[in-house]
């Protein structure tokens, strides 16, 4: 196991799992976005907006660091509009479980330690942060 000072090269399975993870929090930003754009700098989706960004950031840094290129984001076609904030918000209740529900699952393909750390801090802010 790599304890993040190695190098060593992902496995082709934690590179996949890697950019699957950019791309889900691509998505959440976008989300978010989607929701100031619609209702304006509406409490508590101008605060996660750029927690979201900063998730994103912290993964494509993970990426540059193993060598990987870094993806664009490829789901802004599947960005819902809302009709009320009501369902921006229960949108936002599924993006967070989703989040969690992701990171528990790319964990155990992935042995490199810093990015397991990585995966358990933004599972972390999905559940004890935004979630809330």
């Amino acid at each position: 196991m790599s304890q993040g000072g190695s190098f060593e090269p992902l496995s082709q399975v934690e590179a996949e799992a890697l950019l699957r993870a950019i791309q889900e929090e691509y998505g959440a930003q976008a989300l978010y976005q989607s929701v100031l754009d619609t209702f304006g700098d509406v409490e508590p989706f101008n605060r996660i907006v750029g927690s979201e960004a900063q998730h994103a950031a912290v993964l494509v840094r993970m990426a540059e660091k193993y060598g990987l290129t870094v993806p664009e984001f490829t789901g802004a076609e599947e960005i819902p509009e809302f009709e009320t904030l009501a369902q921006a918000c229960q949108a936002g209740v599924e993006a967070e479980i989703a989040d969690a529900a992701l990171y528990d699952e790319l964990a155990p393909l992935t042995a490199h330690v810093d990015i397991l750390r990585v995966y358990e801090n933004l599972k972390n802010a999905s559940l004890n942060n935004h979630l809330p």
